[in-house]
């Protein structure tokens, strides 16, 4: 019969030692490769939000604010989307009435100047609040945000037909809230756009 060469114990041991620390060096790569890609897809689609209401605002859908103290609010579930808009890059349902973009007027009624702000949570409890555009990245993104009441984003609903209400003050709008001669803030009209599962939407 032949001698037939096995692996030795020691060389079994080495084998498993080195995949040891290959795959401790694997998993953790992978997992912050998934992370900065959820992580990126929940702010890009969140700036796709803000272009397709730019477009559609553009195109008279949706109304542009005239004063200063004017907000048009469109949520998550009234934006024309041919992407899923129901799922984020994390597995969960986006909460409507938490998910939104909000258009301002910065300038004067004569020379307006729009900016655009956007928030949206999921129902796996990431969540960016109201922020404007040129501000969202992925620092911006809350894990457990449900849990963090200094990270509430406004539940905010209309109707399809834009629901007109005045709101004394609007999270993530406070440092452009404009005031009057004698300094008080003036409420924000808001013109909110959503559709029928905005009111049914929660937490």
């Amino acid at each position: 019969m032949k001698n037939e060469k096995g692996f030795t114990l020691i060389e079994l041991l080495a084998v498993i030692v080195i995949l040891g620390i290959l795959i401790g060096i694997a998993v953790p790569k992978v997992s912050q490769y998934i992370s900065n890609s959820r992580k990126k897809g929940f702010i890009d689609y969140a700036l796709f939000i803000i272009e397709s209401v730019r477009d559609d605002a553009t195109s008279e859908l949706y109304p542009f604010p005239i004063r200063s103290n004017d907000v048009v609010i469109v949520t998550l579930d009234s934006v024309r989307l041919e992407k899923n808009k129901k799922k984020s890059s994390y597995g969960g349902n986006y909460i409507y009435n938490k998910s939104y973009v909000a258009i301002v007027n910065v300038g004067t009624a004569i020379d307006p100047e729009y900016k655009y702000y956007a928030a949206a949570q999921d129902s796996k409890g990431y969540a960016i609040p109201l922020t404007i555009e040129e501000d969202i990245d992925t620092d911006k993104i809350i894990a457990k945000a449900k849990n963090k009441m200094e990270v509430t984003i406004q539940s905010l609903c209309g109707t399809e037909e834009g629901y007109n209400k005045n709101y004394s003050t609007i999270s993530g709008l406070d440092s452009i809230q404009p005031v009057d001669e004698n300094g008080n803030k003036l409420s924000w009209n808001a013109i909110i756009f959503s559709g029928k599962e905005c009111a049914s939407s929660g937490e």
